[in-house]
């Protein structure tokens, strides 16, 4: 049992870390000189779109492994119980 509670907890770990990496926004602005033009503003991801996908990826990946980890310790359990 302790170990899917390591399983489950890497997950739910991993999850927030990842939400909060991809989810992120920073603003840059451009000022324009007095009288020149107007100013402009961007938001972009904080990873930008690449890092983004990358992290959210990779996150899902681990995601992925530590629900199969979690499958196959309780079929485990299961079998030496049953």
């Amino acid at each position: 049992m302790d170990r899917v509670i390591g399983w489950i907890t890497l997950a739910v770990v991993t999850t927030v870390t990842v939400l909060m990496v991809t989810l992120v926004q920073m603003t840059s602005c451009a000022d324009a000189a007095p009288g020149g033009g107007t100013s402009s503003c961007t938001t972009t991801p904080m990873l930008g779109v690449a890092g983004s996908w990358i992290a959210g990826l990779v996150g899902a990946g681990v995601v992925a492994c530590c629900i199969w980890q979690v499958v196959r310790t309780r079929r485990s359990e299961g079998q030496t119980q049953g």
